[in-house]
């Protein structure tokens, strides 16, 4: 089962993943300022395994692959793993690993991303991104890309992902100087 929590910041939500996983039905809270534009989403899996600044740059029309980028955390006590990503808006999708290698840009395929138990994981520019191929129709900017994360106790988490330009992407956070509890990447 999987509750949508829309402008609030998981980090700033210390008490929600708490009051989710004893099953207490939860009420949007009031998100932290530097978060308040941006839906999350909070997954009542074992698992705790939650995304927060969840995009999808926009393309030009006609391009067949787009990407999108977001955080994921764990904050449970045992390591996670993504093993496959969806979103019914795209033929496919699929977790990508950008590197340079002798000044030749390279991507590489993998089958899961670890999540170490109390940490996180960024998929950003020039580095873990979800690949996006083919999509099925036009998107505009504050459009919202649906993606489905399966992690590897079986669970998912739904993330709805927004479409916007680069320039107003979240910038990158150092969340565990936020005093919200989360290690540093």
């Amino acid at each position: 089962m999987t509750r949508s929590v829309s402008n609030s910041c998981l980090g700033c939500l210390a008490g929600a993943a708490l009051a989710v996983l004893a099953t207490v039905p939860l009420a949007p809270a009031q998100a932290c300022e530097a978060h308040a534009a941006y839906k999350t989403e909070l997954a009542e899996a074992e698992s705790a395994v939650m995304a927060m600044d969840a995009w999808v740059p926009l393309a030009p029309p006609g391009l067949k692959a787009h990407a999108a980028y977001l955080i994921l955390m764990n904050h449970g006590t045992e390591a996670r793993a993504v093993t496959a990503v969806s979103s019914p808006q795209y033929k496919s999708a699929m977790l990508h690993l950008s590197s340079m290698k002798d000044g030749v840009a390279m991507m590489q395929h993998l089958a899961q991303v670890d999540i170490p138990a109390g940490g996180k994981v960024a998929f950003e520019p020039h580095g873990l991104h979800i690949m996006l191929m083919g999509p099925k129709g036009p998107q505009a900017e504050g459009d919202t890309v649906d993606l489905s994360f399966t992690l590897d106790d079986g669970s998912t988490l739904e993330v709805a992902a927004k479409v916007m330009k680069r320039a107003d992407a979240p910038a990158p956070m150092d969340h565990g100087a936020m005093g919200h509890g989360h290690k540093g990447m």
